[in-house]
């Protein structure tokens, strides 16, 4: 057994031990399962090629030919399916089985290859012990051409993952990287060269090395672990959609909620390469790339919630960004019809507010004259003097009478009598404001007068008594006339009391001095 042949050996052992480790580590993640039947494919592999070099019978050589390519074309296909697991893939059937088709095509293909030679163009068993000597066919250079082509396309997924990577996920792809890279490299150096320069596919051998590294990932690195969380488990298990997007605006990456999302807003189906405003829109690319934000984007009848982080790279420089897309129409609904319930509530109480009001302003009026009564009239008074007071102001006050009313009510009857009302009450609110004029009681009025001394209230009280003796009610029956006295603050008092009590004094002394006149306060 040659030097060659116990490197050989020892990879067999290396991988086997490897794969040992790496099933035990099956239930923390799926991406267990490709590696583990990745590094038994090479165990397989390497066995067989020890086999081939250690003078067995043609018959045997040749069965362990389909053992050796059970395990070369094992290896492409689990290690495909390990670079897509640990960059979040999900290992469907169907992937599993469309990678499985070319490991039988092989196995057919050799089955054949003694009637067509399509796969080796020629075999023979030279020396002693013998040996398996052969030339190439075109079915073999297809199978070449086809793993090559695998497993190029698992380095460019993890190379392109590793790109956005950083800390520990770096360092983990990249290790991987470089496992799945050298015995790809050694096996073309291993199919071009003469049979003569290399008599042993060593490609299982630099395996050994593979192996090794494959250990320090999971071993160290703890590959099988920390990967799939900071992905798979993480990312795409998210209920909120997730976009990554590069410095050129292309989507590098998406997850499932984001693939649903885009979907359901009627969107071109989502594909990695794609430029982000033919997958997403012009509104939620503006949004995305509109730097580190958060905003809501309203697309038709969705509200998206987006949030923007720029992806840098050590040097600062930004790669790309991440938009995490929240689909928030249910809350604004909820907050529209919060807001529109909250609307109608102060509506509501505002209405209550208003007919409380004027439940209390009709509770203050005369029902008959309109005029505010006497039950809240002490209080505005005593407001009105004390504000006067504070700024110096006079304050004076008329209590007017009726002559002979109840004369009136006794000749022509009650509806007359407040018929008389009504007309003085009108009067006296043509001659003063509204809110200064008061029912007091019965036939009696009071009309409030701000920033009048004395003399200038006696004058206004004059001109009120002039004009209710042109009133006429019932026709010309009854002639109108009143009586008044006037008090004014300070002078004749400082309280709603003092005040009323010498303006009633003043209507007295107007009333026995003959009525129809108006008289001071003494």
């Amino acid at each position: 057994m040659g030097a060659l042949t116990l490197v050989v050996a020892l990879a067999s052992v290396v991988t086997a031990v490897t794969a040992a480790l790496t099933w035990q580590r099956r239930a923390r993640t799926s991406a267990a399962v490709p590696l583990t039947a990745s590094l038994v494919s090479v165990s397989v592999w390497s066995t067989a090629v020890v086999m081939l070099n250690t003078g067995q019978r043609p018959a045997v050589l040749d069965a362990l030919v389909h053992v050796q390519y059970l395990g070369i074309t094992g290896a492409v296909a689990a290690n495909r399916l390990f670079a897509h697991s640990v960059t979040g893939g999900r290992l469907t059937a169907r992937r599993v089985l469309l990678l499985c088709v070319e490991p039988l095509l092989v196995q057919l293909a050799l089955l054949a290859d003694p009637a067509t030679r399509l796969f080796y163009a020629s075999v023979e068993h030279v020396g002693d012990p013998p040996v398996r000597q052969t030339t190439l066919g075109p079915l073999f250079w297809a199978h070449a051409l086809y793993s090559y082509a695998v497993v190029a396309t698992g380095v460019a997924v993890l190379a392109r993952r590793r790109r956005y990577a950083t800390g520990l996920l770096r360092r983990q792809l990249g290790t991987v990287l470089l496992a799945m890279a050298l015995p790809a490299s050694v096996n073309v150096v291993t199919i071009t060269l003469p049979a003569e320069v290399v008599s042993v596919d060593t490609t299982p051998a630099v395996f050994a090395v593979t192996g090794l590294l494959f250990a320090f990932s999971v071993l160290r690195q703890d590959l099988l672990h920390l990967l799939p969380v900071a992905r798979g488990l993480v990312v795409d298990t998210l209920g909120d959609a997730v976009l990554v997007v590069d410095g050129q605006g292309r989507v590098v990456d998406l997850n499932p909620a984001a693939a649903a999302l885009l979907q359901h807003l009627g969107q071109p189906p989502a594909a990695v390469g794609q430029a982000l405003d033919a997958v997403a829109g012009p509104a939620l690319t503006a949004a995305v790339g509109a730097g580190e934000v958060q905003d809501v984007v309203q697309l038709g009848a969705v509200s998206l919630d987006v949030r923007v982080r720029r992806i840098q790279d050590a040097r600062g420089h930004v790669l790309g960004r991440v938009a995490v897309l929240r689909d928030v129409t249910a809350q604004h609904e909820q907050q529209r019809e919060l807001e529109e319930a909250n609307a109608q509530l102060r509506r509501h109480v505002e209405t209550i507010e208003r007919l409380r009001a004027d439940l209390a302003e009709e509770a203050a009026r005369d029902p008959l004259t309109g005029l505010r009564n006497r039950r809240r009239f002490v209080d505005d008074l005593t407001e009105r003097l004390r504000a006067a007071a504070g700024g110096g102001h006079p304050v004076a006050l008329v209590l007017l009478d009726v002559d002979h009313f109840k004369a009136v009510n006794d000749t022509h009857g009650h509806a007359v009598g407040d018929a008389v009302l009504v007309a003085v009450a009108g009067l006296l609110r043509e001659h003063a404001r509204a809110e200064d004029v008061v029912r007091y009681g019965g036939e009696e009025f009071v009309v409030v007068l701000p920033g009048l001394d004395t003399a200038d209230a006696a004058e206004r009280a004059e001109q009120l008594r002039t004009a209710c003796a042109l009133l006429r009610v019932d026709g010309d029956a009854v002639r109108v006339t009143i009586s008044a006295g006037v008090a004014a603050c300070p002078e004749h008092g400082t309280t709603p009391d003092d005040l009323l009590l010498a303006a009633d004094r003043a209507l007295y002394a107007a009333k026995t001095g003959g009525r129809d006149r108006v008289a001071l306060a003494t």
